[in-house]
């Protein structure tokens, strides 16, 4: 139920650290040229107060605007499963993640709740091919790097890393040519020949070449 709640009555038991500070300041000038697109999300608690769930940034950038009053979605009643469940959610759709770091939230939310896949997809309002995307994602990498995933690559998006293995799949290729296999990854060939022959017959053509 949507409510138009005084923000002297609204806690925020987050802290809302400094790195934040320019991303809270465009959200406030953002909130001051267009007004708040998405209401925070709170539940009532004792003494006429409520808690914020979801939306700790948006509240704070109402906050650095001086403005006295917010809307909010109230819940009358969650409890703290639904709490972390709905600010794991706010996080992963207000922030661009990593393939690597959704994957390692849907694990924490299959060991802590036991949710099926279909169950976590439908809680980020995505469906159940997206989530199936980050997990094979992150299967490329580990298969590309074993153990020893480079720390950017863990940085990338999931479709960054289809584009980036897609690539390196183009840019490899093996060609077969008057009995010559040759491998072909960038600018670097590696040339097997099938007989003896063949191979000192390309090894005298290439001296010659050289040699012009």
């Amino acid at each position: 139920m949507l409510k138009v709640l005084e923000v002297s009555k609204i806690m925020s038991v987050k802290n809302i650290r400094n790195e934040h500070d320019k991303e809270i300041e465009e959200l406030a000038d953002s909130i001051n040229r267009q007004g708040l697109i998405n209401p925070i999300t709170v539940m009532p608690v004792e003494g006429g107060k409520y808690r914020i769930i979801a939306g700790h940034r948006r509240f704070e950038a109402v906050k650095r605007l001086g403005l006295p009053h917010i809307e909010c979605q109230n819940i009358e009643f969650a409890t703290e499963k639904d709490i972390v469940l709905m600010q794991m959610a706010e996080n992963v759709q207000r922030k661009n993640m990593s393939a690597q770091e959704l994957v390692d939230v849907f694990e924490e939310l299959k060991e802590k709740y036991h949710m099926k896949q279909n169950v976590i997809a439908k809680l980020f309002g995505k469906d159940d091919s997206w989530v199936s995307l980050q997990y094979q994602a992150v299967r490329t990498l580990e298969a590309q790097y074993g153990e020893k995933i480079p720390e950017v690559c863990k940085t990338y998006s999931a479709n960054k890393i289809k584009r980036l293995a897609k690539k390196s799949m183009v840019d490899k290729e093996t060609i077969y040519c008057k009995g010559m296999k040759v491998e072909i990854t960038g600018h670097k060939y590696v040339i097997t020949c099938e007989t003896n022959d063949m191979e000192n017959e390309l090894r005298a053509m290439i001296k010659k070449h050289r040699r012009k």
